[in-house]
């Protein structure tokens, strides 16, 4: 008796433990598996905690309202634990640990609110997803098919595992064999409907292959509890399904299956408590006996409901007084715009999209929907900040310009005819698509790189020192610079510490075809012509995973011989991959004086590595999902500052928040434990310090401190693709099906842009041997992806962020790219230029209230530390502001801004102590400097 007592201690629901016969163990173990494989070897961008939070709070609440609303004992959570555990698969949503109790919340009260005499109607997975999609506006999605491997080997271990431990034993063939039926006669007539638009093979072959169509036809809509046992009762469940579903494609809805599941359900719910309302309404007026009975279950019903209410009222005064609390501030700055038309830059659109290759035009404007890059430098040492652009939409002569800084937000335009040739033959030498200024010789000027799409890079050397006049010379080929690419960005830095800065380029896509025995250029202008009947491999140059892509072109590191670039075997440095690379962030990551890198990269993780004293490159990659290097998400954007002052650099990652991909952006907080912890060193805090960019489509972003309050603030670009240059016109009907399937549009002034975003989630569906070639995609001509979205100002408050841009009069949405922070005035706070694919670049004057200020101009001795001074760090110290600053070259996507050091002062300082490490020395350099004044420093 006492053992017997002692047991139940420990084990307080041992009598009620299910029968290991139970198929919900099944069902359990199934699951577990695939939640293993997805943290581990797919792509599931849910970090083990996130995971393990879901499970353990489903577990704790099903036992909680079953001890409140059914029986006072312990219940043994297995169904709790399925719920979980379907919703740890099936959800999406940022990498804060908070947004997952939202969908399991819904989930389990569903279970003892919406039942039927005593037995819940919905399935809880079901109806906690369906409810997230329709409530948190975008912050929850449901997760998409990509992330859930898309291989065959994954929809047999589904269908296999679902058949031995499950189906048979709940008796619901009919319901699974019907909706299979039902469901392709469905996708026969949208694939008729459809095929002016998406090929029909892409539809079935996403739709048929797509491991989240059989999660839900085996495990969700055939639960025994919530589903019909008669077999006319599944059939009729899987026709009305599979009817609604086709009904919310007509109207281009994401996650159908959801929705024409809940919909089946409501329906269910509110039939049967109408049929069991009007017999017990007939039987009480025809004995007219209201009982006690009634009365004491419409008190049940009020007590669960209120009790629920009350912890759902609990929970959201919780997340909005101290998870998300956002005390008002005073942003003390304003950006006013000055208009590039009256600061003298021009630009004008071209006719580019027609001139891709014919066979390509469906995804021309997703190929070409970047570029848009801004490049800041004083070119002329006439100590203003001059720009210059690329636009590869825009007409030849607007494709790449430099304007000098006249002062007083004025700009001429600056000839520039070495690069005519070029930039009036884009289908033959490629479009300028970014660019960089760094001084490759050390002789005090800064020469300009230009990164090129479908063509060769271009490094145009300054001559105003050695001529005296403004003037440029394409020394490309004769220092060693001669590959093809396919590239958005590089960035320089001095790898040996030899005194000479190195040169990274990133390859976004592969720059050559891979299908080809024979090495053939990747041209979008020009794809090589069939070789025979069927030949489709000049198709094949899309990313072949959403999440893990390893298909894009491999970058490249040149060294700096002083007097040449020597490049350098990718693969010996130790950071070779095929990874989609759109931007290069460089820092002193783990503080050892030797400069690191970050790649952004798209569609699959990004990477860091670590600089092995200048020999070689290790990478830092942790076990896990949700750790550096192990993220899932769309990598644009990668800026380095010391957003918390703690001495190391933070990582600022841009990435898409938006329906069917709400991940967000990633913030890497830097411990400055690099060296013991390694990966651990960094955590990701974008949704606790309020920079998630939450339904955004980021790319380009900027560190810098924008109201001189001593804290490093973040700024974002945001919008996709709009149709400025791609209307639909009388000889193209864009819309031919459209009075079956009227698209969802997007609106600005009295114009409607239809949404490509339904059609981007058919192809996500599909194995890479379908969404991996480009003829396979829908028609994005005349369509938007997410256009018009305001660009967002984080103001650094501490330990959070505030978006303040419509305090500050960054308020026009549009479709953004780069973003660069300079002085362009030399007033002492950053102004801000900002580019758009499809629009003039902005220019933002920043008007901010006085407050003392220091810059800085560091100059390498050209020996030791090369003259731009990058890899150089400074510390100021006054008597309640540390701050520290490095100096780089490029720090955002299609963006390079003021290398010049900006530091701004809380309270006036007594003192200003500064200690400099010029870069290739060990020791610091101590000086004491004035405020609000540019002081120019050249190492000794």
């Amino acid at each position: 008796m006492e053992s017997t007592l002692k047991s139940s201690q420990f084990w307080p629901w041992r009598d009620r433990l299910p029968s290991m016969s139970d198929p919900r163990w099944g069902v359990l173990a199934i699951l577990a598996s695939y939640i293993i494989l997805g943290i581990t070897v797919l792509g599931f961008n849910r970090s083990p905690a996130q995971i393990l939070l879901i499970i353990s709070s489903a577990c704790c609440l099903d036992i909680t309202y079953h001890w409140l609303f059914r029986k006072r004992e312990i219940l043994f959570p297995l169904s709790g634990a399925i719920t979980g555990c379907s919703l740890s698969i099936l959800t999406n949503f940022g990498h804060g640990l908070w947004l997952p109790f939202v969908p399991v919340f819904f989930a389990i009260s569903s279970k003892y609110l919406i039942t039927f005499q005593g037995r819940h109607v919905f399935n809880p997975a079901l109806f906690g997803i369906t409810l997230s999609l329709l409530l948190t506006n975008g912050a929850i999605s449901a997760a998409p098919a990509y992330q859930w491997g898309g291989s065959v080997a994954t929809i047999a271990f589904i269908i296999t595992a679902a058949l031995i431990a499950f189906v048979f034993k709940i008796k619901r063939t009919a319901l699974i064999i019907s909706f299979l039926i039902f469901y392709t006669l469905q996708l026969c007539i949208r694939a008729f409907l459809m095929q002016w638009h998406l090929p029909p093979e892409t539809l079935f072959m996403g739709a048929l292959s797509s491991p989240a169509f059989y999660l839900f036809t085996f495990f969700m809509i055939t639960d025994p509890k919530t589903s019909p046992q008669s077999m006319r009762g599944q059939i009729g469940m899987a026709f009305f399904i599979v009817v609604v579903d086709l009904i919310l494609h007509k109207f281009e809805t994401l996650s159908t299956f959801f929705f024409a599941g809940f919909a089946y359900f409501a329906v269910r719910f509110i039939g049967l408590h109408v049929k069991s309302f009007i017999l017990n309404l007939k039987a009480s007026l025809k004995t007219r006996n209201f009982t006690l009975f009634s009365i004491v279950k419409v008190f049940t019903i009020l007590y669960r409901w209120g009790a629920i209410a009350a912890i759902a009222s609990l929970g959201l005064l919780f997340y909005q007084n101290i998870i998300t609390a956002k005390s008002p501030v005073n942003p003390e700055f304003k950006f006013v715009e000055i208009s590039a038309e009256s600061a003298g830059i021009s630009s004008q659109p071209s006719n580019l999209l027609d001139r891709v290759d014919s066979r390509v035009k469906n995804v021309a404007k997703w190929m070409l929907s970047v570029g848009d890059a801004v490049a800041v430098s004083d070119f002329d040492n006439d100590g203003l900040q001059d720009i210059f652009l690329t636009y590869p939409l825009k007409s030849d002569r607007d494709r790449a310009a430099l304007y000098r800084n006249r002062g007083n937000f004025q700009f001429e335009r600056v000839p520039l005819p070495i690069l005519n040739e070029f930039v009036t033959h884009p289908t033959r030498d490629g479009l300028p698509a970014g660019a960089l200024w760094f001084d490759w010789d050390n002789d005090r000027d800064s020469d300009l790189l230009i990164t090129v799409g479908y063509g060769k890079t271009k490094l145009l050397q300054n001559r105003i020192i050695e001529d005296g006049k403004i003037g440029f010379s394409d020394i490309s080929e004769g220092v060693g610079i001669e590959e093809y690419t396919i590239s958005l960005t590089a960035n320089a830095f001095d790898m040996n510490r030899d005194g000479h800065l190195d040169l990274l380029v990133g390859n976004a896509m592969n720059p050559y075809l891979s299908d080809y025995e024979k090495p053939t250029k990747f041209n979008i202008f020009k794809l090589p012509e069939a070789e025979y009947p069927g030949d489709r491999r000049m198709f094949n140059f899309m990313h072949r995973s959403w999440y893990d892509a390893n298909n894009g072109g491999e970058n490249l590191f040149y060294l700096n011989r002083g007097n040449r670039f020597e490049k350098q075997d990718i693969v010996k440095l130790g950071f070779s991959s095929h990874r989609w690379t759109l931007d290069i962030g460089t820092g002193d990551l783990d503080g050892d004086g030797w400069t690191d890198i970050y790649l952004a990269n798209d569609f699959g993780p990004d990477q860091m590595f670590l600089n092995q004293t200048g020999k070689k490159f290790r990478p830092v990659v942790g076990r896990l999902v949700g750790q550096m290097g192990r993220d899932t998400y769309k990598g644009m954007n990668a800026s380095l500052g010391d957003l918390d002052n703690n001495g190391y650099p933070d990582i600022y990652v841009s990435n898409v928040h938006e329906k069917l991909q709400a991940e967000g952006s990633l913030l890497w907080m830097n411990a400055g434990t690099v060296k013991s912890d390694g990966d651990r060193a960094f955590s990701d805090e974008a949704m606790r310090r309020n920079a998630l960019n939450e339904n955004r489509f980021g790319w380009g972003g900027a560190i810098g401190d924008l109201n001189r309050d001593g804290r490093l603030d973040l700024l974002q670009a945001n919008g996709m693709v709009d149709d400025n240059y791609d209307r639909p016109t009388e000889n193209r009907e864009l819309t031919k099906p459209g009075a079956l399937f009227p698209a969802p549009t997007f609106e600005k002034g009295d114009r409607h842009c239809p949404d490509y975003w339904y059609w981007n989630a058919q192809i996500a569906l599909t194995n890479p041997d379908v969404h991996g070639y480009a003829d396979r995609w829908a028609d994005l001509q005349g369509r938007c992806i997410f256009p018009y979205e305001n660009n967002r100002v984080y103001l650094n408050e501490g330990d959070k962020f505030i978006d303040i841009s419509p305090d500050i009069g960054w308020d026009e949405p549009g479709n953004s790219r780069g973003i660069a922070l300079s002085d362009l005035d030399n007033d002492g706070d950053l102004d801000a230029l900002v580019t758009h694919q499809f629009a003039p670049i902005s220019i933002y004057r920043n008007d901010s209230i006085s407050k003392p200020w220091i810059g800085l101009k560091l100059e390498g001795n050209g020996i030791s530390c090369n003259r731009d001074a990058v890899g150089t760090k400074v510390i100021l110290q006054t008597q309640n502001s540390h701050q520290l600053r490095e100096v780089r070259e490029s720090n955002g996507f299609s963006a390079q801004g003021d290398r010049r050091l900006l530091f701004g002062f809380p309270t006036p300082p007594e003192k200003i102590d500064a200690e400099i490490y010029w870069c290739g020395d060990s020791g610091a350099e101590r000086l004491s400097l004035s405020a609000n004044r540019y002081h120019h420093l050249i190492q000794k």
